[in-house]
């Protein structure tokens, strides 16, 4: 099988910019982990990568690289290898619609998509309409509204971000009701409570309804200002004893019976419980430990779902926690 890979911020998305030093990192390490797992398979893979001509070459044998440099056409070079592969593998950010157009090129040539598919995508990359579906089935998610100065979240407290913004981007922490009505006509952002409580996330196979948890992550976020920074995640940080956290996962995935493949789920534990803040469609900086941290190799796992329809059996092994700076993977 040939596989076209894409990390969209270090495969030549960007190449008309300045790459974000910490978007560059993140990139480079759910790259390098997702090559290391496709390698790592005995099944004959040939491996395809798009490279930004201004980064080095990946540390990787055996993977064919295409330079993506300032005189070329991103897409012209995405379209041309979809079509020259059996599948294809995009990591982008969901802002915009980046994500959701890579996700529909490969579906629309009619290759096989090895991420979520592009109506979860489109779904999941706007964190209120995620909260609203996810709270008709009952789930526990935070309140959320837009900001359009009608109404605001209850508390003392609020976080203003981009509805389709990934990570720590275009966060505000407003602790002041004049503050927030500043923004009130901005068009795009949402405004939820401040939650107290640890971030954490899951790291997830879904399958049309059907989930299976690969492990629960500690989010190590500080506070930066009025915003927050990602200083990476420890993942596998604590076991699922009582199965509450695969429980949740199958209800997100009954929920959201769009998603496939691997996701992650962004929560806050609360003193009252988990409270799900959005779902990343596609593979998360968590990844990057996964191999390691559970001895199973999830992208292995995507590959054994496109050709069965199964997800894997869960594992009773608990692993070991593997903390994830940005730039590095270290045992915790």
């Amino acid at each position: 099988m040939k596989i076209l890979v894409l990390e969209y911020i270090t495969g030549g998305g960007m190449r008309q910019e300045d790459i974000p030093h910490s978007l560059s990192i993140e990139g480079e390490m759910m790259l390098s982990a997702l090559v290391d797992d496709l390698l790592a398979l005995s099944m004959g893979l040939e491996l395809i990568v798009l490279r930004d001509d201004r980064l080095p070459l990946p540390f990787h044998d055996g993977i064919k690289n295409i330079m993506v440099g300032v005189t070329d056409t991103f897409m012209t070079a995405w379209t041309h290898w979809i079509s020259r592969c059996d599948a294809a593998w995009p990591i982008a950010p969901e802002t915009g619609g980046i994500l959701g157009q890579l996700c529909l090129d490969v579906e629309t040539a009619g290759k096989a998509l090895l991420a979520c598919p592009s109506v979860a995508v489109r779904l999941a990359a706007s964190k209120l309409a995620t909260v609203r579906r996810l709270a008709e089935s009952g789930l526990p998610v935070v309140e959320t509204v837009a900001m359009d100065g009608c109404h605001l979240p209850t508390g003392n407290a609020f976080v203003v971000k981009p509805d389709d913004g990934v990570g720590c981007e275009g966060i505000a922490v407003i602790r002041e009701n004049g503050q927030l009505q500043a923004h009130a006509n901005t068009e795009g952002l949402i405004v939820q409570p401040l939650l107290e409580g640890e971030p954490a996330s899951l790291s997830v196979l879904f399958a049309s309804g059907n989930a299976r948890l690969l492990s629960c992550n500690r989010q190590l976020i500080e506070r930066a200002g009025d915003g927050f920074i990602l200083k990476g995640c420890v993942v596998n940080a604590f076991p699922d004893a009582d199965g509450s956290m695969q429980l949740l996962a199958e209800k997100v995935a009954l929920a959201m019976p769009e998603l496939w493949g691997y996701a992650g789920i962004d929560l806050m534990m609360t003193e009252n419980g988990p409270v799900i803040l959005e779902i990343n469609p596609r593979l998360t900086t968590s990844y990057a430990g996964l191999r390691l941290a559970t001895s199973e190799n999830p992208a292995g796992s995507v590959l054994d779902l496109l050709k069965t329809g199964q997800l894997p059996a869960y594992s009773t092994q608990t692993g070991k926690p593997v903390g994830i700076g940005i730039g590095k993977a270290c045992d915790d």
